[in-house]
């Protein structure tokens, strides 16, 4: 997540010599450096008061990290994606440190198309919050979160959501191929339809139960395709499956936090 921000930051005409890496592993510092061309370094460093500090570790790695850093960090801003942990827990471990935002974006980063879920507790001035939504829109858009609470389900939607749809193309691919389909011509067709149906939708979201129907003729193919997939009450099964999520992510919290 950390290199798609980089990327996306690049690919926006960012300057690579506004952004510094800390990575203590040499040979990923190695790959980041000859990849985006950005300075790194082993050890963290004291920085300018108005530089944001992108915390991008694994949760389990947050509260170590942030111990380490405390005595060199003041009033910069850090930008959390370390998914699960708790602005109160970052700024517990950071030596009560109350300028931070917490982030939830999700795989779509890769190509310049995710969603970021952000909230903070603390009131930004319009600089920093400009700056924290530039490094965001980076990679995709941005929503700002009125509780942080939300980012339980933020996770379940929009983090997990990615391999819903990788799970449903699979199914959809393998389906195209039982019917007599070569897998390139069920990869074609398929991947095509999900991203055109993808970019229509998007323009009709209050309105999509419309858009089936103007699939779905009376009498015709897709209503009874579309009967089966009620009979097995995929609504349901999607339910359960975010509600899965959605609770899996509040005990990891528990557990980090």
């Amino acid at each position: 997540m950390a290199a798609a921000i980089i990327g996306g930051l690049l690919n926006k005409n960012y300057s690579p010599a506004l952004i510094r890496v800390i990575e203590s592993d040499s040979k990923k510092r190695l790959v980041i450096e000859n990849k985006f061309k950005v300075s790194s370094m082993a050890e963290f460093k004291k920085i300018d008061k108005d530089e944001i500090i992108v915390l991008a570790v694994k949760p389990q790695q947050a509260e170590s990290l942030l111990k380490s850093i405390s005595t060199e960090i003041s009033e910069q801003l850090i930008l959390s994606i370390a998914a699960g942990i708790q602005i109160e827990s970052i700024g517990k471990w950071a030596r009560g440190h109350k300028n931070i935002v917490r982030s939830m974006p999700n795989v779509c980063a890769q190509i310049q198309l995710g969603i970021t879920a952000l909230f903070t507790k603390e009131v930004l001035d319009t600089k920093t919050k400009l700056a924290v939504e530039e490094i965001v829109s980076a990679i995709g858009e941005f929503i700002w979160l009125d509780d942080e609470s939300k980012m339980d389900a933020v996770t379940a939607i929009s983090g997990s959501g990615p391999a819903y749809i990788f799970y449903f193309l699979n199914a959809f691919i393998e389906s195209a191929i039982e019917l007599g389909l070569s897998r390139n011509e069920a990869e074609k067709l398929c991947g095509k339809t999900l991203l055109g149906s993808s970019h229509l939708a998007l323009d009709q979201l209050n309105d999509l139960q419309n858009l089936i129907l103007s699939v779905a003729s009376k009498g015709g193919t897709t209503e009874e395709g579309l009967k089966q997939l009620e009979s097995y009450k995929l609504n349901e099964m999607l339910l359960k499956a975010t509600r899965a999520a959605y609770e899996k992510s509040k005990k990891i919290g528990l557990e980090f936090n």
